[in-house]
């Protein structure tokens, strides 16, 4: 069974975004040894970089064999993937946003969106 690791989904799509020049392309060896991604299974890596293509944040290009995934290429983040991360990077909202569901079941890529920009609202009112 693989469970989702949201915490290897936001740092995927970070390592993305800081460190994939234009024009250039990550493969699946590079998240494996990234640093930035070090504490993390290769089958948690794996799993959400599957979730990441299926969700559209990623333009990339997975190969799945024997229900693997054997090759994985990316080149950027669409707009849909910086709209995410904008909306879960900052370390106060992803940590309200865990917090928030921590005591669900099951927790889509969407809701979480959606809960961290409702965090970020919370937060945007208490300071006006």
């Amino acid at each position: 069974m693989m469970k989702l690791n949201q915490d290897c989904v936001r740092d995927c799509l970070k390592f993305v975004e800081s460190d994939l020049e234009l024009g250039s392309f990550f493969h699946l060896d590079d998240f494996f040894e990234s640093k930035k991604l070090s504490k993390y299974s290769q089958a948690d890596i794996k799993y959400s970089l599957l979730k990441l293509s299926e969700t559209d944040f990623l333009h990339s290009n997975p190969t799945i064999r024997d229900n693997d995934l054997v090759f994985f290429s990316t080149g950027m983040l669409t707009w849909n993937g910086h709209k995410f991360l904008d909306t879960i990077r900052d370390p106060k909202v992803w940590s309200k946003t865990k917090k928030i569901t921590q005591h669900l079941e099951s927790v889509s890529i969407t809701l979480l969106s959606e809960i961290g920009s409702k965090v970020i609202t919370n937060l945007i009112d208490e300071n006006m």
